[in-house]
């Protein structure tokens, strides 16, 4: 009797263990929604990034503003952070959120994150202009807007919207840029790129490479910030990377193009 006692006991706690967790598991599903198709998943992505990004409402001035904390925008990646702590002992830093440089008029502004032996490098350098003094170092890996900075000749100076040149490509080299980009880099630029890389998208892309980016995009929103498998690792607010991808990928289309 005992030992039948014993052996029914194993079992309950055995189908206990199994039920439990086939309840978790179960509730672990629920917290994963179907996707809702590619248009509302655009949107809702396009809305939650707005919200997250104040830092890109404006392009200078006080971007966020309460009785304890004040963000003041100065240029694109430069910012002053000031403050005061509950102890009264106030704080004012500069930001930087990368390296970048600006042109207004003739006079070319930036920050740049130098080690010291670069920076005494850079002094027995070429000085005839800033692109063959920063020559001689390792250069920062530039945005393009920063790049086309440096360049002297007015057929390479480009602005951010620069990669709009494509839009009076013809079809077969926007199938190549689409070709050459992941899709999950594709779900990022269509979040923050708008309605015009949209279009260039859906024209120029296949039905399947349309199902592929509809499933990025379920990925990047049910995902959040945090890194997904399904997505290469690219998230919601990567789109510095995806931008550099996307530079590179059209650097790369466009001398072809241009032979």
């Amino acid at each position: 009797m005992a030992k039948g006692k014993q052996k029914s006991g194993f079992w309950n706690k055995l189908f206990f263990w199994r039920k439990k967790k086939t309840v978790s598991t179960g509730s672990e599903k629920e917290l994963v929604r179907d996707s809702r198709g590619y248009t509302w998943e655009l949107k809702d992505l396009r809305e939650k990034a707005d919200r997250f990004f104040v830092t890109r409402k404006k392009p200078s001035g006080v971007i966020f503003e309460n009785p304890s904390l004040k963000l003041t925008k100065n240029n694109r990646n430069l910012f002053r952070l000031e403050g005061k702590e509950k102890s009264g002992r106030e704080y004012s830093l500069v930001v930087s959120t990368g390296n970048y440089l600006t042109e207004q008029g003739d006079k070319i502004s930036g920050v740049i994150f130098l080690g010291e032996a670069d920076l005494n490098r850079l002094l027995s350098g070429d000085h005839k202009s800033l692109k063959s003094i920063l020559s001689g170092i390792n250069t920062p890996n530039w945005d393009e807007e920063s790049w086309a900075v440096l360049q002297e000749e007015p057929d390479l100076k480009r602005s951010a919207d620069s990669w709009k040149e494509i839009l009076t490509w013809d079809p077969i080299w926007k199938q190549q840029i689409l070709i050459n980009l992941r899709p999950s880099t594709i779900a990022v630029l269509l979040v923050f790129l708008g309605k015009e890389f949209e279009d260039v998208f859906q024209a120029n892309s296949s039905e399947r490479v349309k199902q592929i980016v509809s499933k990025e995009l379920y990925f990047l929103n049910v995902s959040g910030n945090r890194n997904s498998p399904h997505s290469e690792n690219l998230t919601l607010y990567e789109f510095d990377s995806a931008k550099k991808d996307f530079e590179s990928v059209l650097s790369k289309i466009r001398s072809k193009k241009d032979k």
